[in-house]
């Protein structure tokens, strides 16, 4: 059964904010029955954009929505939007992850060691900051980008020296300790926050029940395009290689969360849709919403949509009932 429903709300705020399209919006999304809007927080935005947080968060509160927070691009280490090099980590070499041969590992910008303890201090002070800013419900672990990177930084070396570091699980591990740590001090500050975390829907083995079993987390998923892969429909963005589709991994990490006793959460990837991958939304958005995740979140109005009133229309269409 589905417990809660959000809704993706990224950069329609960067920089120029309309008040009047906000409250359009946060109706739009409460009329279908949304309960959170999830917007995507930039280290910049901590300072370079606050009354537009203020803003959303007081649109979302008037017509009964929670607000929820994608950290995005923090150290490099997770996904979010725009996409851009973190500020922390690309001014602090000193923290980089680093390859075997002494270069930084990379996902935009350079990445933070989560073995550094300068990482962890840096996100749970810009989590700190960001729930100063509005009331803040839930924070959403978008995509953790370092999961099948080895850091073979001084810090890692130190910290993996009874482990075997050429061993991908040990920094699985490291990955997932290091969110429940940050996680933790996350709830000091509240303790009623909603925490999702979720990955490539491509990704299997070890890293997925590890990842899912991370005690501090409220649920755990997978994000995809909503049809099978079978059904010849776009791949996330058109470019990127192997592909995730809801259809045909969702029910791998459901098994998962619940196993590990975490709801389930599904993140449908309706931006970057051709007209041909509308239609095959529209025919297999009952299945996706069947399968038994209990968070559903989807994107309100993204990016690279072909016929973006029709898509939404299908959004709106599925998952008002």
């Amino acid at each position: 059964m589905i417990k809660q429903l959000s809704a993706y709300y990224f950069r329609s705020h960067m920089y120029t904010l309309v008040p009047r399209h906000v409250r359009e919006d946060m109706t739009w999304m409460a009329d279908i029955g949304t309960q959170a809007v999830v917007i995507g927080v930039l280290e910049q935005d901590l300072h370079a954009a606050v009354e537009n947080i203020e803003t959303i968060a007081a649109e979302a509160e008037r017509v009964g929505m929670k607000l929820f927070i994608t950290p995005s691009r923090w150290g490099s280490l997770i996904a979010g939007c725009p996409k851009v090099p973190s500020i922390f980590s690309s001014c602090r070499p000193e923290v980089w992850s680093l390859k075997e041969d002494g270069s930084p590992n990379l996902f935009m910008g350079p990445v933070a060691s989560v073995h550094h303890p300068a990482t962890l201090e840096f996100f749970a002070d810009s989590l700190e900051k960001t729930l100063a800013i509005a009331p803040i419900s839930g924070i959403v672990w978008d995509e953790p980008k370092a999961l099948l990177q080895k850091d073979f930084s001084p810090m890692a070396k130190a910290a993996l020296q009874e482990r075997d570091i050429q061993d991908p699980d040990v920094h699985a591990d490291a990955q997932a300790d290091f969110f429940h740590q940050v996680n933790l001090a996350a709830r000091a500050m509240d303790p009623s926050l909603d925490i999702s975390l979720f990955i490539y829907g491509h990704i299997d083995g070890y890293v997925v029940d590890r990842l899912a079993r991370i005690p501090s987390l409220s649920s755990f998923g997978l994000d995809g395009r909503p049809y099978r892969k079978s059904d010849g429909g776009g791949s996330d963005s058109g470019i990127q290689e192997p592909t995730k589709f809801l259809c045909d991994q969702g029910p791998r990490f459901i098994d998962s969360a619940h196993r590990h006793q975490k709801d389930a959460f599904m993140l449908i990837e309706n931006h970057a849709m051709k007209a041909r991958d509308i239609d095959l939304m529209d025919q297999r958005l009952p299945e996706v919403l069947a399968l038994g995740a209990e968070h559903i979140c989807y994107y309100y109005y993204p990016r690279s949509v072909t016929e973006p009133e029709r898509a939404m229309q299908v959004i709106a269409k599925h998952l008002s009932r």
